[in-house]
């Protein structure tokens, strides 16, 4: 290992590369952090950041969440309904607006982050020495004063390594933070979570583990192993219910769509460990997954004498996909027995398609046997 890091400071568009899922995924394997000496860094403009762009997106939720009641009403949420009583307790729940601090603050919580206040490590008349020279991460040229955040963010955290003697890992994707970087001691650059993830696993990572699994699968004598983890992803993927997309020379309107697993395939027969401890060990892998997906579509046409639209009937097409994704594989057993040994306890998918499209639409006319 060439880096010895004693804390790992994330950048809110990590956080959101992967959803702001703070719970599960890799952001859920940042709870490691609470059980290691190395500090997860949570400034104050990161949790800030975090947490607005957490209640834009529960608020969005929250809308379509109306919406789709409100179109259930009819067959739902008629009036005497049982059911009545829930939907006024979604909507109008006060838990609702208080969801997006309730969420970091949990996350703060469970990884024991280490949580900056900025203000105490960097100072104004030091940040604008550095915006009026174009220091990084001040860009020379276009809109300097969106990289303020950045700026605090990265003086701050230098400012205390340098005061603590700390090795910080800053995992980001973003070129002014790899420049600034490359300008300090005491903090470097990193776009991968999971590579960074796996740096910290790597001293103590049970290779002997993953050399058997790798041997084992390039000789083709691991079936159990892939048996198992298509089985687990049969049920991370049992709910696949994609956005639809599709063509016709009709009007069409979404009906809904529900998918499942089919097979997979590695993509490469290698793993990094993301997370371990005694018992159990998580590790990620690329996989070339196959999922079948039904949508249903209404159809219609526009008529241009009752200026209204025409149904025309429904139809539910099938479509077979491929995509590719990083995939979370969390292990348990004798580690290093044999590997038809090993207990694949759980498997996450980490990146879903959120749209499918489905091609040309068309309607299925039925013979007249009349």
């Amino acid at each position: 290992m060439a880096e010895k890091y004693t804390a790992i400071l994330i950048d809110t568009s990590v956080y959101e590369q992967y959803g702001l899922r703070m719970e599960k995924g890799l952001l859920g394997k940042l709870t490691q952090f609470s059980r290691v000496e190395t500090k997860l860094l949570l400034p104050d403009v990161i949790y800030s950041e975090v947490r607005k762009h957490l209640d834009v997106k529960i608020k969005a939720s929250k809308v379509s969440l109306e919406k789709a009641l409100d179109e259930a009403s009819d067959h739902l949420f008629f009036e005497g309904s049982e059911l009545n009583c829930a939907r006024k307790s979604l909507i109008e729940g006060k838990e609702i607006e208080g969801l997006g601090k309730s969420r970091i603050d949990k996350f703060a919580k469970a990884t024991a982050a280490l949580m900056l206040e900025t203000g105490e490590y960097v100072s104004v008349p030091e940040l604008l020495r550095s915006y009026f020279t174009s220091k990084p991460p001040f860009a020379e040229t276009g809109k300097k004063k969106s990289e303020f955040p950045d700026a605090i963010i990265l003086m701050a955290v230098q400012s205390w390594a340098e005061q603590n003697q700390e090795n910080v890992l800053a995992v980001a994707r973003d070129e002014d933070w790899a420049r600034f970087c490359e300008h300090s001691k005491f903090i470097h650059y990193e776009t991968d979570l999971a590579k960074a993830l796996a740096y910290f696993n790597e001293e103590t990572a049970p290779y002997a583990l993953t050399d058997n699994l790798e041997r084992a699968l390039n000789e083709g004598v691991a079936q159990k192993f892939i048996d198992d983890i298509a089985e687990e992803l049969n049920s991370a993927l049992s709910n696949f219910a994609p956005y639809q997309e599709a063509n016709s020379y009709l009007y069409w309107e979404p009906g809904g769509s529900s998918g499942g697993f089919k097979h997979f395939e590695f993509s490469d027969n290698r793993f990094s460990v993301i997370d371990k401890d005694e018992n159990r060990v998580v590790l990620e892998a690329y996989a070339d997954i196959t999922v079948y997906i039904d949508g249903d579509f209404s159809l219609s046409v526009y008529d241009s004498i009752d200026k209204d639209h025409v149904f025309m009937g429904s139809v539910t097409k099938r479509v077979v996909e491929t995509f590719t994704s990083a995939i979370l594989i969390t292990i348990s057993g004798e580690l290093t027995g044999p590997i038809e040994n090993l207990i694949v306890e759980e498997v996450e998918v980490i990146e879903k398609p959120d749209l499918i499209d489905f091609g040309e639409l068309e309607m299925e006319y039925q013979p007249d046997y009349d």
